[in-house]
């Protein structure tokens, strides 16, 4: 299968201007099948990085061709676990994932590392490598809810993260009451703008008002340094 290469937009926004503009777009886009109700989802990630926070590094030095891998599940359900790899190439993004285990995570943030060695997963056998060759280990936490829209032309995704909390306590990736911090306290989100090969001119025009603050916000970046 083709490798599909997304580009990927970001805007701080307040919380009364993530309102208005969800609202505007829940007249022609849907609701991202994820939810189960309501109109967000908790998403829980662990992030890797070294000791010498190459990753972080990267990212704030805006290195154009770079990958960061996370262990990511929802709503503190346990039963569907992703290790995902983020690759940037410049200005566009993929992201290769499987499935984990809630043993197998656990084994990774204990350091039970032998097992990966020859996993059929190959996602696997790459982090594998990363934390033998790199010393790559768990490095944050990261929280935050997200709001989801979805649109079928240019396959657009456009998501509100909101209540961004960081914690450094690797351990408690499973842990509902986890020392959480928050990152962004005076109530701004995060509006992120996800599609293929073109973003079709009614979404354009809906975020307009936001669209002139573009800028390069990492959660992961703000977790690191603020947690």
């Amino acid at each position: 299968m083709e490798e599909k290469w997304r580009k990927e937009l970001k805007y701080t926004v307040t919380e009364g201007e993530s309102i208005v503009t969800a609202r505007r777009l829940s007249s022609f886009m849907q609701r991202d099948k994820n939810l189960k109700g309501g109109r967000e989802y908790l998403i829980r990630s662990l992030y890797f990085d070294n000791l010498y926070e190459k990753v972080l590094k990267e990212k704030l030095s805006g290195t154009a061709v770079r990958d960061k891998f996370r262990i990511r599940y929802y709503d503190f359900d346990t039963a569907f676990i992703r290790l995902e790899k983020k690759s940037k190439r410049y200005a566009v993004g993929h992201k290769y994932q499987c499935r984990l285990t809630a043993a197998e995570v656990q084994k990774i943030i204990d350091g039970d590392l032998a097992w990966m060695e020859t996993d059929e997963r190959p996602l696997v056998r790459e982090l594998f490598l990363k934390m033998k060759l790199e010393l790559f280990r768990p490095s944050v936490i990261v929280d935050y809810c997200r709001e989801p829209f979805t649109y079928a032309p240019g396959n657009v995704r456009i998501t509100f993260d909101r209540d961004i909390c960081s914690c450094k306590d690797v351990k408690a990736f499973f842990r509902k009451d986890a020392p959480t911090v928050p990152i962004l306290s005076d109530g701004r989100c995060i509006m992120e703008v996800k599609y293929d090969d073109f973003l079709p001119d009614v979404v354009s025009r809906t975020i307009l008002t936001t669209k002139n603050r573009e800028q390069a916000f990492s959660k992961f970046a703000a977790c690191s340094l603020n947690g």
